[in-house]
Formats: structure tokens, C-alpha cells, sequence
């Protein structure tokens, strides 16, 4: 039986959810990306994934979080698992971070494109980062993917669609989905 672990990131210092004006949540995207981890967050338990291939994003947060997590760094970084972009629209509004995050994603969802990948380029990157894990599933049956939460949704779809089986999901910080295939 092969196993994959999606363990998404943990919160990072900068996840705060402060009223912002688009210019103002332009920045707190950037600041979100470089931001290291909140130690007032981390997990209560971790579990066990002493057997399996470690493989995480390329994005900081990801990168960290599987430092912490597994006791040492990722064996094997892929890039198209970094996160589906945070878009961001000049809109004259003052929102919080986060309502900012669901409008925006809602936009660009439906089509709005900026300076950043489109939803479809987002996606398709996404199925090639399945794809190379469902590669990896074939060499290593056990291994565990630290990543992020729009990002792990649609690998889980994905592989849902080829096969896998979800035993678990769970999309907060530190979040852990499991899917099996035989």
C-alpha cells in the first residue's frame, strides 16, 4: 500500500487579521510569504512519519514547518508545490486580511488576472505537483508533504480523481490529510 501525508504549514508570525487597504494587504501577502513560523503555534503532538520520504515546497513556511515538524530538513523540495498565489486587486476598500485573501481568491477564480499565475496556471502546476507525487508514492511507499492549504486541496482532488483514497483530511495550520492507493 502506498501512503501520502499533506501536512499543511504552520501559522506564520505575520497571519495576523488587522483591518488593511488593498496597498496595505499587497504587503501583508509579502510579509506572509517571507514570514517565519509563530511558536505560539505549533502543534500540541506530532505525529509519527519516521519512515517516510520528506518532501516540502519551496516556500519558507513550508520549508520550516518540516524542519520543526520531522526533527530535520526536507530530503526533496519541489517547486510546483508551492502555493497557489495570494492575488491581490487595488480595490477602495479596508477589509481584514483574511476577507481580503476570500475576495480576492474569489476574483481570480473566476477569471480576474493581475501580475501574478491565473487559477488555470495555478491548477495545472498543481496537477504536476500530484503527478510527481503519485511518482514519488511508486519509488517510496510512504511519504510525507509539507505544503500549503489551497495548494493540498487540489493535490488531494488530484489524487482523489486517480485512485487515492482520503482516510483523513484536515486543512488548518499544521493540518494533516492522508491518502492510501494499493
Amino acid at each position: 500500500m502506498k501512503e501520502i501525508i499533506l501536512i499543511r504549514h504552520g501559522k506564520p508570525q505575520s497571519a495576523h487579521n488587522n483591518k488593511l487597504s488593498a496597498g496595505e494587504f499587497t504587503n501583508w501577502v509579502r510579509q506572509y510569504n517571507q514570514s517565519p513560523l509563530d511558536s505560539a503555534h505549533y502543534p500540541n503532538e506530532k505525529r509519527r512519519f519516521a519512515t517516510h520520504h520528506i518532501i516540502a515546497s519551496p516556500l519558507k513556511r513550508a520549508q520550516l514547518s518540516a524542519s520543526y515538524y520531522m526533527g530535520e530538513p526536507a530530503v526533496e523540495v519541489i517547486p510546483e508545490l508551492k502555493e497557489m498565489d495570494i492575488p491581490y486587486y487595488r480595490l477602495p476598500l479596508r477589509l481584514k486580511a483574511w476577507h481580503w485573501v476570500l475576495l480576492n481568491r474569489l476574483m481570480w477564480i473566476c477569471g480576474k488576472t493581475g501580475r501574478f499565475e491565473s487559477f488555470i496556471e495555478a491548477k495545472n502546476r498543481v496537477g504536476k505537483a500530484a503527478h510527481a507525487l503519485e511518482k514519488k508514492a511508486e519509488q517510496h511507499t510512504q511519504i510525507v508533504v509539507f505544503g500549503h492549504g489551497m495548494s493540498n486541496r487540489y493535490i488531494r482532488v488530484f489524487l482523489a480523481k486517480r485512485g487515492w483514497e482520503i482516510t483523513e483530511k484536515n486543512n488548518g495550520y499544521w493540518g494533516v490529510t492522508r491518502l492510501i492507493k494499493n
